[in-house]
Protein backbone atom coordinates (compact mmCIF):
# COMPACT_ATOMS: atom_id res chain seq x y z
CA UNK A 1 0.00 0.00 0.00
CA UNK A 2 2.76 2.38 0.98
CA UNK A 3 5.00 1.36 -1.92
CA UNK A 4 2.12 1.79 -4.36
CA UNK A 5 1.88 5.41 -3.21
CA UNK A 6 5.62 5.76 -3.32
CA UNK A 7 5.78 4.45 -6.88
CA UNK A 8 3.55 7.32 -7.96
CA UNK A 9 6.46 9.65 -7.34
CA UNK A 10 8.13 8.22 -10.42
CA UNK A 11 5.93 10.53 -12.46
CA UNK A 12 7.40 13.52 -10.65
CA UNK A 13 10.85 12.75 -12.06
CA UNK A 14 11.60 14.22 -15.49
CA UNK A 15 11.30 11.77 -18.37
CA UNK A 16 14.90 12.36 -19.42
CA UNK A 17 16.14 11.30 -16.01
CA UNK A 18 13.97 8.19 -15.99
CA UNK A 19 15.48 7.15 -19.25
CA UNK A 20 18.90 6.92 -17.62
CA UNK A 21 19.78 3.61 -15.94
CA UNK A 22 19.90 3.57 -12.16
CA UNK A 23 17.82 6.74 -11.73
CA UNK A 24 14.47 5.09 -10.93
CA UNK A 25 12.87 5.73 -7.57
CA UNK A 26 13.08 2.09 -6.49
CA UNK A 27 16.74 2.02 -7.52
CA UNK A 28 17.39 5.06 -5.36
CA UNK A 29 15.66 3.36 -2.44
CA UNK A 30 17.76 0.23 -2.92
CA UNK A 31 20.97 2.29 -3.09
CA UNK A 32 20.11 4.46 -0.07
CA UNK A 33 22.10 4.21 3.14
CA UNK A 34 20.85 2.29 6.17
CA UNK A 35 19.45 5.36 7.95
CA UNK A 36 17.34 6.37 4.94
CA UNK A 37 16.07 2.82 4.53
CA UNK A 38 15.23 2.77 8.25
CA UNK A 39 13.22 5.99 7.81
CA UNK A 40 11.33 4.46 4.88
CA UNK A 41 10.69 1.28 6.86
CA UNK A 42 9.34 3.33 9.77
CA UNK A 43 7.03 5.21 7.42
CA UNK A 44 5.86 1.90 5.94
CA UNK A 45 4.96 0.73 9.45
CA UNK A 46 3.07 3.96 10.16
CA UNK A 47 1.20 3.61 6.86
CA UNK A 48 0.12 0.05 7.70
CA UNK A 49 -0.91 1.15 11.20
CA UNK A 50 -2.94 4.13 9.93
CA UNK A 51 -4.85 2.05 7.39
CA UNK A 52 -5.45 -0.71 9.95
CA UNK A 53 -6.86 1.80 12.43
CA UNK A 54 -8.99 3.40 9.74
CA UNK A 55 -10.53 0.14 8.53
CA UNK A 56 -11.08 -1.12 12.07
CA UNK A 57 -12.83 2.08 13.17
CA UNK A 58 -14.86 2.26 9.97
CA UNK A 59 -16.34 -1.20 10.57
CA UNK A 60 -16.94 -0.41 14.23
CA UNK A 61 -18.82 2.77 13.38
CA UNK A 62 -20.76 1.08 10.62
CA UNK A 63 -21.81 -1.72 13.01
CA UNK A 64 -22.86 0.85 15.59
CA UNK A 65 -25.21 2.61 13.17
CA UNK A 66 -26.74 -0.72 12.11
CA UNK A 67 -27.36 -1.86 15.70
CA UNK A 68 -28.49 1.62 16.75
CA UNK A 69 -31.20 1.86 14.09
CA UNK A 70 -32.32 -1.72 14.77
CA UNK A 71 -32.91 -0.96 18.44
CA UNK A 72 -34.45 2.49 17.91
CA UNK A 73 -36.97 1.04 15.46
CA UNK A 74 -38.05 -1.53 18.08
CA UNK A 75 -38.47 0.94 20.97
CA UNK A 76 -42.22 1.42 20.70
CA UNK A 77 -44.36 2.32 23.77
CA UNK A 78 -46.23 -1.01 23.80
CA UNK A 79 -43.34 -3.21 22.64
CA UNK A 80 -42.57 -6.19 24.86
CA UNK A 81 -39.24 -6.09 26.65
CA UNK A 82 -38.53 -9.73 25.82
CA UNK A 83 -39.17 -9.12 22.13
CA UNK A 84 -36.77 -6.17 21.98
CA UNK A 85 -34.12 -8.14 23.82
CA UNK A 86 -34.45 -11.13 21.49
CA UNK A 87 -34.37 -9.11 18.27
CA UNK A 88 -31.85 -6.38 19.05
CA UNK A 89 -29.71 -7.45 22.00
CA UNK A 90 -29.42 -11.19 22.62
CA UNK A 91 -27.39 -12.23 19.57
CA UNK A 92 -25.97 -8.80 18.74
CA UNK A 93 -23.11 -7.92 21.12
CA UNK A 94 -22.28 -4.27 20.52
CA UNK A 95 -22.03 -0.92 22.34
CA UNK A 96 -25.76 -0.42 21.75
CA UNK A 97 -26.73 -3.77 23.26
CA UNK A 98 -24.44 -3.23 26.25
CA UNK A 99 -26.09 0.12 27.00
CA UNK A 100 -29.51 -1.53 26.72
CA UNK A 101 -28.46 -4.34 29.08
CA UNK A 102 -27.20 -1.80 31.61
CA UNK A 103 -30.61 -0.13 31.64
CA UNK A 104 -32.35 -3.50 31.78
CA UNK A 105 -30.29 -4.55 34.80
CA UNK A 106 -31.19 -1.29 36.57
CA UNK A 107 -34.87 -1.81 35.76
CA UNK A 108 -34.79 -5.42 36.97
CA UNK A 109 -33.13 -4.44 40.25
CA UNK A 110 -35.78 -1.77 40.91
CA UNK A 111 -38.55 -4.19 39.98
CA UNK A 112 -37.25 -6.89 42.31
CA UNK A 113 -37.30 -4.45 45.20
CA UNK A 114 -41.01 -3.82 44.70
CA UNK A 115 -42.19 -7.01 43.04
CA UNK A 116 -45.47 -8.05 44.70
CA UNK A 117 -44.71 -11.69 43.99
CA UNK A 118 -41.89 -11.62 46.54
CA UNK A 119 -43.58 -9.65 49.31
CA UNK A 120 -47.01 -9.84 50.86
CA UNK A 121 -49.50 -7.62 49.08
CA UNK A 122 -50.62 -4.79 51.41
CA UNK A 123 -54.30 -4.46 52.11
CA UNK A 124 -54.25 -0.78 51.16
CA UNK A 125 -52.68 0.78 48.08
CA UNK A 126 -49.17 2.25 48.42
CA UNK A 127 -49.25 5.86 49.60
CA UNK A 128 -48.93 8.28 46.72
CA UNK A 129 -45.80 9.99 48.05
CA UNK A 130 -43.98 6.62 48.42
CA UNK A 131 -44.91 5.60 44.89
CA UNK A 132 -43.66 8.93 43.55
CA UNK A 133 -40.42 8.52 45.48
CA UNK A 134 -39.89 5.11 43.89
CA UNK A 135 -40.53 6.51 40.42
CA UNK A 136 -38.02 9.33 40.97
CA UNK A 137 -35.42 6.88 42.27
CA UNK A 138 -35.88 4.68 39.21
CA UNK A 139 -35.54 7.63 36.83
CA UNK A 140 -32.41 8.83 38.63
CA UNK A 141 -30.83 5.36 38.61
CA UNK A 142 -31.61 4.88 34.91
CA UNK A 143 -30.15 8.27 34.02
CA UNK A 144 -26.93 7.67 35.91
CA UNK A 145 -26.40 4.08 34.74
CA UNK A 146 -27.23 4.79 31.09
CA UNK A 147 -25.01 7.86 30.96
CA UNK A 148 -22.15 5.96 32.56
CA UNK A 149 -22.55 3.09 30.11
CA UNK A 150 -22.63 5.41 27.09
CA UNK A 151 -19.53 7.26 28.32
CA UNK A 152 -17.63 3.97 28.59
CA UNK A 153 -18.75 2.75 25.17
CA UNK A 154 -18.03 6.09 23.51
CA UNK A 155 -14.52 6.10 24.97
CA UNK A 156 -13.94 2.66 23.47
CA UNK A 157 -15.15 3.83 20.06
CA UNK A 158 -13.02 6.97 20.29
CA UNK A 159 -9.82 5.08 21.16
CA UNK A 160 -7.42 4.88 18.25
CA UNK A 161 -8.26 8.24 16.69
CA UNK A 162 -5.56 9.93 18.76
CA UNK A 163 -3.01 7.48 17.34
CA UNK A 164 -4.21 8.29 13.83
CA UNK A 165 -3.86 12.01 14.56
CA UNK A 166 -0.32 11.39 15.84
CA UNK A 167 0.57 9.61 12.60
CA UNK A 168 -0.66 12.57 10.55
CA UNK A 169 1.56 14.90 12.57
CA UNK A 170 4.67 12.77 12.90
CA UNK A 171 4.98 11.30 9.38
CA UNK A 172 6.01 14.51 7.54
CA UNK A 173 8.62 15.25 10.20
CA UNK A 174 10.07 11.75 9.94
CA UNK A 175 10.26 12.19 6.17
CA UNK A 176 11.89 15.59 6.63
CA UNK A 177 14.46 14.05 8.97
CA UNK A 178 15.43 11.61 6.24
CA UNK A 179 15.68 14.43 3.71
CA UNK A 180 17.92 16.54 5.93
CA UNK A 181 20.11 13.51 6.55
CA UNK A 182 20.37 12.79 2.81
CA UNK A 183 21.17 16.40 1.89
CA UNK A 184 23.83 16.50 4.60
CA UNK A 185 25.43 13.37 3.15
CA UNK A 186 25.26 14.90 -0.33
CA UNK A 187 27.16 18.00 0.78
CA UNK A 188 29.70 15.82 2.57
CA UNK A 189 30.13 13.90 -0.69
CA UNK A 190 30.65 17.14 -2.61
CA UNK A 191 33.23 18.23 -0.04
CA UNK A 192 35.17 15.00 -0.23
CA UNK A 193 35.08 14.74 -4.06
CA UNK A 194 35.71 18.43 -4.65
CA UNK A 195 33.19 18.44 -7.51
CA UNK A 196 29.79 20.19 -7.57
CA UNK A 197 28.80 18.80 -10.95
CA UNK A 198 25.03 18.22 -11.33
CA UNK A 199 25.58 14.59 -12.28
CA UNK A 200 27.28 14.07 -8.92
CA UNK A 201 24.86 16.09 -6.77
CA UNK A 202 21.51 15.17 -8.32
CA UNK A 203 21.31 11.47 -7.29
CA UNK A 204 22.05 12.32 -3.66
CA UNK A 205 19.43 15.10 -3.58
CA UNK A 206 16.86 12.86 -5.28
CA UNK A 207 17.55 10.12 -2.75
CA UNK A 208 17.15 12.61 0.09
CA UNK A 209 13.77 13.85 -1.20
CA UNK A 210 12.31 10.32 -1.33
CA UNK A 211 11.72 10.30 2.42
CA UNK A 212 9.82 13.60 2.30
CA UNK A 213 7.59 12.25 -0.45
CA UNK A 214 7.09 9.06 1.56
CA UNK A 215 6.17 11.03 4.69
CA UNK A 216 3.57 13.04 2.79
CA UNK A 217 2.26 9.86 1.16
CA UNK A 218 1.57 8.52 4.65
CA UNK A 219 0.28 11.76 6.22
CA UNK A 220 -2.16 12.96 3.55
CA UNK A 221 -4.39 9.83 3.50
CA UNK A 222 -4.16 9.66 7.31
CA UNK A 223 -5.46 13.25 7.61
CA UNK A 224 -8.39 12.50 5.30
CA UNK A 225 -9.22 9.29 7.17
CA UNK A 226 -8.99 11.01 10.55
CA UNK A 227 -11.37 13.79 9.48
CA UNK A 228 -13.80 11.25 8.01
CA UNK A 229 -13.81 9.13 11.17
CA UNK A 230 -14.10 12.19 13.43
CA UNK A 231 -17.23 13.28 11.58
CA UNK A 232 -18.79 9.84 12.00
CA UNK A 233 -17.82 9.82 15.68
CA UNK A 234 -19.67 13.09 16.26
CA UNK A 235 -22.78 11.47 14.76
CA UNK A 236 -22.31 8.50 17.07
CA UNK A 237 -22.12 10.86 20.06
CA UNK A 238 -25.45 12.38 19.03
CA UNK A 239 -26.82 8.86 18.59
CA UNK A 240 -25.81 7.92 22.13
CA UNK A 241 -27.63 10.96 23.50
CA UNK A 242 -30.82 10.01 21.68
CA UNK A 243 -30.42 6.34 22.64
CA UNK A 244 -30.14 7.25 26.33
CA UNK A 245 -33.28 9.36 26.15
CA UNK A 246 -35.29 6.76 24.21
CA UNK A 247 -34.26 3.94 26.54
CA UNK A 248 -35.11 5.94 29.65
CA UNK A 249 -38.55 6.77 28.26
CA UNK A 250 -39.20 3.16 27.28
CA UNK A 251 -38.07 1.66 30.60
CA UNK A 252 -40.11 4.13 32.65
CA UNK A 253 -43.19 3.48 30.50
CA UNK A 254 -42.63 -0.24 30.91
CA UNK A 255 -42.36 0.24 34.69
CA UNK A 256 -45.67 2.12 34.93
CA UNK A 257 -47.43 -0.31 32.59
CA UNK A 258 -46.31 -3.40 34.50
CA UNK A 259 -47.02 -1.78 37.86
CA UNK A 260 -50.56 -0.96 36.74
CA UNK A 261 -51.07 -4.55 35.65
CA UNK A 262 -49.90 -5.84 39.03
CA UNK A 263 -52.10 -3.38 40.89
CA UNK A 264 -55.09 -4.44 38.81
CA UNK A 265 -54.37 -8.11 39.49
CA UNK A 266 -53.94 -7.38 43.20
CA UNK A 267 -57.23 -5.50 43.30
CA UNK A 268 -58.97 -8.37 41.51
CA UNK A 269 -57.55 -10.86 44.02
CA UNK A 270 -58.75 -8.71 46.96
CA UNK A 271 -62.26 -8.57 45.45
CA UNK A 272 -62.31 -12.34 45.12
CA UNK A 273 -61.12 -12.72 48.73
CA UNK A 274 -64.06 -10.67 49.93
Amino acid sequence: MFFSLLSLTVFAVPAASLALPGNGVMDLVAQADLFTQFILLALLGLSILSWSLTLNKYWQYRSFHRDYHRLINLLRPNAELSTIYAKAVKNHPSPVSRVFEEGQITLAAAWDRQNPAKVKMPEAPMPENLAERGNNALEHDLTMRLETATDIEFSQLESGLSSLATITTVSPFIGLLGTVWGIMNSFLGISSSGSADLAVVAPGIAEALITTVAGLAVAIPAVLCHNFLSTRLRKIEDGFIRLTTELKIYFINWWHREKSKNENRAGYQRDLAR
